[in-house]
């Protein structure tokens, strides 16, 4: 079964459907979105709208004049369906699970139901393999966390801990699952109990927007992702290539 979740669009969103719609016609088959707005922690003031702008056969120019219309969009993704399944076949790990179990539906065409479908259908134990580009991304998103500061830094920490959670759950039992509660529980053998109720604690503190993330709390993201990372790429995924 899809994951089709449809999402009530706000004015500043309306404008901005119509606007596309208006621009790339049949082009355009579909505009996702996900994080605070979809997830029920949306900031009028502070926050920007997440989306995937989809297209079917060529990557329209325009995202300049998008960013000065609607300066709170953050184009995450602005390309063709073909540009997400290479990525996604690639390694992208954050693309596919968004994609097939996060993202709400602004708009979409029954082009956006079979691409959909084709990602679904892609084994992404296989494009696992790549130790070296996954270690350079786990080093880079600590270094950033390292740098980050208050609600920030907590932004950055929990989907850091979430997506890592959310692969180990994949590769151990070829299940793609979003919900964080969910994916501590399967791998309550990684996480101690303290560090499984601060990433639950972690989770509530983000979505009420909760500014606070001291030194010890960085420290503690760091140790449990060194953990996942190890865990993740010299164990698991050595087992795999074993097999």
């Amino acid at each position: 079964m899809l994951f089709i979740r449809k999402i009530r669009p706000d004015k500043y969103l309306k404008k901005f459907i119509n606007f596309c719609k208006e621009r790339y016609g049949n082009n355009l088959i579909a505009i996702t979105i996900y994080g605070s707005y979809p997830w029920g922690y949306f900031d009028k003031k502070k926050s920007d709208y997440d989306l995937f702008v989809i297209f079917k056969d060529k990557t329209p120019k325009g995202k300049k004049e998008i960013k000065k219309k609607f300066p709170k969009i953050s184009l995450q993704y602005f390309c063709t369906t073909n540009d997400l399944l290479r990525k996604v076949k690639e390694g992208h790990w954050s693309i596919y699970i968004t994609l097939l179990k996060s993202a709400g539906i602004l708009y979409y065409t029954k082009k956006y139901k079979k691409f959909l479908k084709k990602i679904k259908r892609i084994d992404f134990t296989e494009q696992l393999m790549d130790t070296a580009a996954m270690q350079y991304k786990a080093t880079y998103e600590i270094r950033v966390l390292k740098k980050s500061r208050g609600y920030k830094a907590a932004k950055w920490a929990l989907p850091s801990i979430r997506k890592r959670l959310q692969l180990l759950t994949y590769i151990r039992r070829k299940k793609a699952v979003w919900n964080i509660k969910k994916v501590v529980k399967l791998n309550k053998d990684v996480l101690t109990k303290e560090e499984r109720d601060f990433v639950i604690n972690l989770d509530k503190r983000v979505r009420k927007r909760q500014n606070s993330f001291t030194k010890e709390d960085k420290e503690r993201t760091i140790k449990i992702l060194n953990k996942l990372n190890h865990k993740i790429i010299f164990k698991e995924l050595s087992s795999l290539k074993r097999i």
